[in-house]
């Protein structure tokens, strides 16, 4: 245990100033727990018989496998039907080379595995309800059996992609926090532009993401642990107005207090490097990667601070900018944007992966320049090579068989 501790020291001497700062002066975690949802059926799997990683060699070849696919469009499908659907991915995967597969398993603050904290997703048994198996458990057994890595993609805030918070049912931990009469608890939680987030700068509403994240590692040989772009959704400042002014209210005199884009990094960097500290602490082989926005200047103003991901240890072990555009592009011509992330790694235990937007090859998208030839994709990932990142990731599985991308 010293020894462990002693490698864990460095992740909180390399939180920067301003981070501190707000743990502080505005951060007290609540000491209630977080409600338990009914028990489910319990993973077949334990710490004791952890270390079964199955890690890619080399060069990542991967791709993303969204909350839909998983369903294959059949809200209400039978353990039988899942698990012949998700055989086909890992076969597809297979034959396409893929030797990483980033499956998302936490997409709306529920899971698809029996969670004594989340709600099970409805994605594809049509309702909140664990079904008897454990989907989870099958997917991770499945890909490791082929060779494949996988990769636990969750997004850490989103609750509604777009509705209200009265859609949220009871099953939910954030319920109660809608229900609660005391203003700060409500909170933490924000409605925008119909949809529902859990509030960064909230300690409640990260101690929910955290044990969620806790749960996960514990129970499951996951490889990895995998965040998308979903971070501070909306750069506008009245949302977060209240709970920004309160913590102006807690800086000292002599202190001058964090202007609202930078205490809005300080609030998801304390969330990152948390989350990096819970996965290390169970299996320190477990990897931890985000995949933000490939618009650098969208990625801080959302809360995204890459810079400090990118250079301080304590925070990631990869990242994979989503640059979702061809050499033709105006503002972001692939090549030059590959550069400038590879550019910001200075922390070189790190490794890039290139997000490519598989889904827009031969489409009109971007003024029609993805229809400007056959060979878009293949020549972004022949640059990834020259340019020696660590491997790309495309997006998504269910474009592998377009057939107006096989070129």
């Amino acid at each position: 245990m010293i020894h462990y501790l002693k490698r864990l020291f460095p992740v909180f001497l390399s939180v920067t100033l301003f981070s501190v700062i707000v743990m502080l002066c505005c951060i007290r975690e609540s000491d209630k727990k977080i409600p338990m949802t009914p028990s489910v059926p319990q993973p077949a799997y334990s710490l004791e018989t952890k270390k079964t990683h199955v890690f890619h060699q080399g060069e990542m070849r991967g791709v993303w496998v969204p909350y839909f696919s998983l369903s294959n469009g059949n809200s209400a499908m039978s353990e039988s039907e899942f698990k012949e659907h998700f055989d086909n991915i890992i076969s597809k995967a297979k034959k396409n080379n893929i030797n990483t597969i980033f499956v998302h398993v936490r997409s709306h603050c529920d899971a698809v595995y029996p969670s004594k904290i989340f709600p099970f997703s409805s994605t594809f048994t049509g309702s909140s309800s664990a079904p008897d198996y454990d989907p989870l458990q099958y997917m991770i057994d499945s890909a490791h059996k082929a060779g494949i890595e996988f990769q636990a993609w969750i997004n850490p805030y989103r609750i509604l992609s777009n509705g209200t918070a009265d859609n949220i049912t009871a099953d939910s931990p954030c319920y109660k926090w809608l229900h609660d009469s005391d203003d700060k608890n409500n909170r933490n939680i924000i409605e925008y532009d119909n949809g529902v987030y859990l509030n960064p700068s909230r300690p409640e509403a990260r101690k929910l993401i955290l044990d969620g994240v806790r749960e996960l590692v514990s129970n499951y040989d996951v490889d990895g642990v995998h965040l998308d772009d979903y971070f501070y959704m909306f750069t506008e400042s009245d949302y977060d107005r209240t709970d920004y002014e309160e913590y102006n209210g807690t800086v000292g005199q002599s202190t001058t207090p964090l202007p609202i884009d930078k205490w809005r990094c300080a609030n998801v960097n304390i969330l990152i490097s948390g989350i990096y500290a819970v996965i290390k602490n169970i299996d320190d082989s477990t990897q931890f990667g985000i995949s933000p926005q490939g618009n650098i200047d969208n990625d801080i103003a959302m809360g995204a601070d890459i810079y400090t991901w990118c250079e301080k240890y304590g925070y990631i072990d990869y990242i994979a900018p989503q640059i979702y555009v061809n050499y033709e592009n105006d503002l972001l011509p692939f090549d030059t944007t590959v550069e400038e992330w590879k550019n910001l790694i200075s922390n070189k235990k790190i490794n890039i992966y290139i997000g490519l937007a598989l889904y827009k090859a031969g489409s009109n998208e971007d003024n029609g320049t993805w229809s400007n030839g056959e060979d878009i994709i293949k020549k972004e990932i022949e640059y990834t090579r020259t340019a020696n990142t660590n491997g790309f990731i495309l997006y998504s599985y269910d474009y592998l068989d377009n057939l107006n991308l096989q070129q």
